[in-house]
Order: C-alpha cells, then sequence, then structure tokens
C-alpha cells in the first residue's frame, strides 16, 4: 500500500520557515518569510514527521514494534495477527484474518 499524501501530513517539531514561493509574494513583502505548520515534499524534516506519525498510530492501536527490525509492527488478537513492515511511504501488510486486514486497510 501506497501512502501517498505520507509527506504532507507529518507535523513538525520543530519550527520551520519557508521563503514565499514564486509566483505568490505579496508585493512590498518579498523578504517575509513563512512558518510552516505541517510538513512539505522535499523538506527535510519530512521523513522524519511522517515515521513519527505512523509510529504512534500503530503503537496506539495494538501494535506491538519488533525489537530487532524497527519497521516491522505485529498486532495479535485472540490469535490472529497482522503483520505490517513500513518501508519509507509504503506498507507491506499480511496476516491470517481476513477481517484485521479488511479493518486496517479501512483504516489507511
Amino acid at each position: 500500500m501506497d501512502v501517498k499524501s505520507a509527506f504532507l501530513n507529518g507535523v513538525l517539531e520543530e519550527e520551520v520557515y519557508i521563503g514565499q514561493p514564486p509566483g505568490y509574494m505579496k508585493i512590498g513583502e518579498e523578504k517575509k518569510v513563512l512558518k510552516l505548520k505541517k510538513a512539505l515534499y522535499r523538506l527535510k524534516q519530512a521523513p522524519r514527521a511522517w515515521n513519527t506519525r505512523i509510529d504512534t498510530y500503530f503503537k496506539e492501536n495494538e501494535f506491538k514494534q519488533c525489537s530487532y527490525e524497527q519497521a516491522l509492527y505485529a498486532k495479535n488478537r485472540g490469535g490472529n495477527m497482522i503483520f505490517v513492515a513500513l518501508y519509507v511511504d509504503d506498507l507491506i501488510f499480511m496476516g491470517n484474518n481476513n477481517e484485521m486486514i479488511e479493518e486496517f486497510k479501512g483504516r489507511m
């Protein structure tokens, strides 16, 4: 599963400012900068902000992070399991219960 808007949804932990984009500069205020509230593509902090957000989501939803492979998460519910591997903005998941898989896909 490709998370298309992954790098647009990360919340920044530090203050980040950017110059006004060409074509959107206010006349007379060309030297002003903009403070970002969320991450943007090509921003150095975007991958980290996305990873923090998805990691928080997994932990709040009963997933356990593998201690040997930090990008692997597992959820066990009464013998039914789902595994999710995270690679940048892609998720690879599998499990032994279709309901859990469909629930996960719906939430994503």
